[in-house]
């Protein structure tokens, strides 16, 4: 039986160790946060194969110069001098291409082509969570970024399974809920995508692991070690413990972990804000996108979430007010009488691991090959999180690379 040591119990790490465990590893998952308390608890909880694309696109890093003076724009970047900072940022211009995109944007479609089966899977096993199935609305106060959003649609037509779209009629935005204001000019319709309450679902897969017979250890930080052998050990607190394998999928916090090795990946956290408003009559159905803001909703059981932004920044959970109700003011301009802004509650953040190419990293360090990581999953954590278990899991096995592993490899860069 081999043992492997998973590190971070965030969707990523809680999947991958469930899958593990199925296999007949022996799993130790270890973190140093509470359950859900990070990125994978904060965030939109969309499982949205169809908005499966890269961060970096074309003129994306010329909006964010253009946005670096507006304290509450979607997205933005602190400045840094350091030499990781700068060569992350450059490696991301360059990513930002047509031709890059469209790669991109193949290797996240081919990823997240089972992600919805996945999630039926796991249900079917009987991990618990919140679920939703409902057409999702892009909103445009633009009408010249509708073709953009269908261009995008266009890549990944017929590499879905049951997704399709369509344009909204201006009877559909007359029928909408919330009423829209005069700004919105078009919308987009598209089923096949899913959202769930993402606390929920860490907190079912934990469980399931538990039930499984996995170890949870929390509460401790955890740190990798140069072990004697050319091993690695990991550092819990004051405990040493050894492994035959060790899976890092510690999110913004990968580097910090990977240092005690003398590794590094190309990684910076992509801050996020959001709200969590209470359910009232007239509030929002159905998820909605709003294109411009790009702030992502979702309705759920006991509360209406928002969230948005993106900021590069490094590793800071501090929360900033005046970034953050950037969320309420896009918000403001989509819709009549909602939300109500004057009450709104505390807002939340959540980092979000983010590569300069906006693929994740799934797999085997070249110096360390019994460390894979998994990790730089940006927005897609929750959506992506069975899937990289599953691959996780089949390089544990030790059977043949997986063909999905060739755009994401930890040696790409």
């Amino acid at each position: 039986m081999t043992r492997v040591i998973v590190i971070g119990a965030g969707a990523v790490g809680l999947a991958s160790a469930y899958y593990l465990r199925k296999a007949g590893h022996e799993v130790t998952v270890v973190d140093q946060a509470p359950l859900a308390a990070k990125a994978s608890g904060h965030n939109a909880g969309w499982l949205i194969p169809s908005m499966s694309t890269p961060v970096p696109a074309p003129g994306m890093m010329l909006q964010a110069m253009k946005w670096m003076v507006q304290p509450d724009s979607p997205l933005y970047v602190t400045p840094s001098l350091k030499p990781s900072f700068i060569g992350f940022m450059l490696r991301m211009l360059r990513s930002c291409t047509d031709a890059r995109f469209r790669e991109g944007s193949a290797v996240l479609a081919a990823l997240s082509a089972t992600a919805l089966s996945d999630f039926d899977e796991l249900a079917s096993e009987g991990v618990e969570f919140e679920q939703h199935e409902q057409p999702l609305s892009m909103l445009f106060t633009d009408g010249h970024k509708v073709e953009g959003r269908v261009t995008e649609l266009e890549l990944l037509d017929g590499k879905l399974p049951g997704f399709s779209w369509n344009h909204m009629s201006e009877a559909d935005l007359k029928a909408h809920k919330p009423v829209l204001s005069d700004r919105v000019v078009a919308g987009i319709e598209s089923r096949g995508d899913r959202s769930v309450d993402p606390g929920s679902f860490v907190r079912g897969l934990a469980a399931a692991c538990e039930r499984e017979g996995v170890e949870l250890r929390l509460g401790a930080p955890a740190s990798l070690e140069q072990a004697t052998g050319g091993g690695v050990s990991v550092q819990v607190g004051a405990e040493t413990l050894r492994a035959d394998r060790v899976v890092v999928a510690a999110g913004a916090w990968t580097n910090e972990v990977l240092r005690g090795i003398g590794e590094r990946v190309p990684l910076q956290s992509g801050k996020g804000y959001g709200y969590d408003f209470p359910v009232v009559p007239g509030g929002p159905t159905k998820p909605i996108y709003l294109a411009e803001a790009k702030v992502a909703i979702t309705p759920l059981d006991t509360k209406v979430r928002l969230a948005g932004t993106m900021g590069f920044t490094g590793v800071d959970e501090s929360i900033k007010r005046r970034r953050a109700g950037g969320i309420l003011t896009g918000v403001s301009g989509y819709f009549e009488g909602w939300p109500d802004i004057d009450g709104a509650p505390e807002p939340w953040t959540g980092l979000r691991p983010t590569t300069p190419d906006g693929l994740p990293i799934i797999g085997a360090l070249a110096k360390h090959p019994n460390v894979l990581v998994a990790t730089g999953h940006v927005m897609l954590g929750i959506s992506l999180a069975p899937t990289t278990g599953k691959l996780i899991t089949d390089l544990v096995g030790g059977g043949p690379v997986p063909e999905l592993l060739r755009g994401v490899s930890a040696n790409r860069f």
